[in-house]
Parts: C-alpha cells; sequence; structure tokens
C-alpha cells in the first residue's frame, strides 16, 4: 500500500503534467492549423525506472537484476522527425527517421528505506549519496506515421538510444551475527592506486539501449508510451553471503514513460 508520502509526491506530478497539457492545448488553439504530419516535436510526462525491490534478494542481487527500488520521476525530450516524403495532409501514411536530440529522465531510489526496515534480521542499515538516478540520451530511429481520420496521426518509433547514466546511491547493513550486505555504485576497492573512484568518467554507466515508442497525437497535442531497455556498464562494489565483489558490470536499465506530446 502506498504512504501518504508517496500518494502526495503522485499528485503534485500528475497536477504539473495536467497544467502544463492545458498550457499546450491552449498555446496550439492559437497556433496556425499546420500540416497533418508535424516535425518538431517536445515531451513530458513521468519515468518509471526498474523493478520493485525483492526482499528475499541482497542488495547487489537486485541490481543487477534491474530492481532499483525507484519511485515515480521525470522525462522531458525534445527532437524532430525527419519524414521522406512530403508532408501532404492527402497521405494516409507517412515514413521517416525520428531524432530524439535529447531525453532528460530523473528518478529518486526511495524505497530502500523499507527494504532495510524488512531485511531478514532487523539489521542496522544506513544509505548514503542523494539517490539520485539520472540519466541523458539522444535517439535515433524509423517511425511510420498514419493519419487515419481528419487530424488524428497514429506515430510508430524504434530507435537505438545511446545513454550517460548516473547513480548517487549506496546502501550498507549489519546484522547482530556480524554478517553484513552492501551496494555502491563506486569502486572505492579496486586496489589500483591511481584509480579515482570519484571521477566523473567513473561515476557515468554507459550503454546502447533500445527504445519503442507510440505517439497518437491530434494536431498539436498527444499522448506518447515509451518502454526503453539495454544494459549500462557501471563501477560497482557490493558484499553479501558471496563475499566482497568490485569493479564494472554490465546492469539492465529499463524505463517506461507516460509522456504529453507537443508537436510544431
Amino acid at each position: 500500500m502506498q504512504s501518504s508520502k508517496e500518494i502526495t509526491a503522485l499528485k503534485i506530478q500528475i497536477n504539473v503534467i495536467l497544467f502544463i497539457t492545458l498550457s499546450l492545448f491552449t498555446i496550439s488553439s492559437k497556433a496556425q492549423d499546420l500540416k497533418t504530419f508535424r516535425s518538431g516535436y517536445f515531451r513530458l510526462g513521468i519515468n518509471r525506472l526498474g523493478n520493485e525491490l525483492n526482499q528475499s534478494l541482497s542488495p547487489k542481487e537486485n541490481i543487477f537484476k534491474g530492481n532499483y527500488g525507484a519511485g515515480s520521476g521525470f522525462v522531458f525530450e525534445s527532437g524532430r522527425v525527419f519524414y521522406f516524403m512530403k508532408k501532404d495532409t492527402k497521405k494516409l501514411v507517412n515514413f521517416g527517421l525520428d531524432w530524439t536530440y535529447i531525453s532528460l529522465t530523473y528518478n529518486k531510489m526511495d524505497k530502500w528505506t523499507t527494504y532495510g526496515k524488512n531485511a531478514t534480521g532487523s539489521p542496522e542499515f544506513s544509505i548514503d549519496g542523494t539517490k539520485i538516478a539520472a540519466a541523458i540520451s539522444g535517439k535515433l530511429g524509423p517511425v511510420l506515421s498514419v493519419n487515419p481520420i481528419e487530424k488524428l496521426v497514429i506515430d510508430l518509433r524504434a530507435q537505438i538510444a545511446p545513454t550517460a547514466r548516473y547513480f548517487d546511491f549506496s546502501y550498507a547493513e549489519n546484522t547482530n551475527n556480524g554478517t553484513s550486505r552492501s551496494f555502491s555504485f563506486t569502486n572505492e576497492t579496486s586496489g589500483d592506486d591511481s584509480f579515482d573512484a570519484e571521477s566523473v568518467k567513473n561515476r557515468i554507466a554507459f550503454g546502447f539501449q533500445k527504445s519503442f515508442g507510440l505517439t497518437v497525437r491530434r494536431k498539436a497535442i498527444g499522448l506518447s508510451i515509451d518502454h526503453i531497455s539495454g544494459n549500462v556498464k557501471s563501477n560497482y562494489e557490493a558484499q553479501d553471503n558471496t563475499g566482497m565483489s568490485f569493479g564494472k558490470e554490465k546492469i539492465p536499465v529499463n524505463n517506461v514513460q507516460v509522456k504529453v506530446s507537443f508537436t510544431l
């Protein structure tokens, strides 16, 4: 069951999206009647990062399975569709390349307190860092646009997304019997004196992801749904019942995004 704080945060996010939708609708109603197959776009919405935490798994196992314990966050995108055919309103179908110039996401990994409280043995636990999970990416791939009736357009797209991701999170716990578990997105125990665990290049995870999306729009305003999946390679260090481990690992990162779309 969601806490009152989670419900309040979700209400705030929904109100922000509704406000922006109303603002964009007002703008679009005053704009010129552009062609059916529009090119430029902005999208703003809610981002869902990874899966829920599994209480039966260690912190390391959770992260390596893509369970980030993150609440709903935000996503902003800006891009353009480069159509191969003229943007003629009489056409039923058009196709081209959808180039998302920039996609920004932000989430808080704020479910780990509950994980620590419910851990076996009721351990003492600590969470360090800002608990931020943020990413910047670009996306490029083919798009098929269908205009079945009037000004209604349905876009289907498949894109490749080179992604740089930043995690600022560490979790550690200790039980009365001396066992301990931990996970961090930094590698402080690499054994290499020249390795700077806090440097930007060693804090950024990178990978190529896949994005599949759908937009349904009428004139300027629409609703977009995207699913992004793939791995990023991140530094880490961890401890669990298998012992200490550290280094670089490809970890799965999945996003589900629901966005208001404004096309130009």
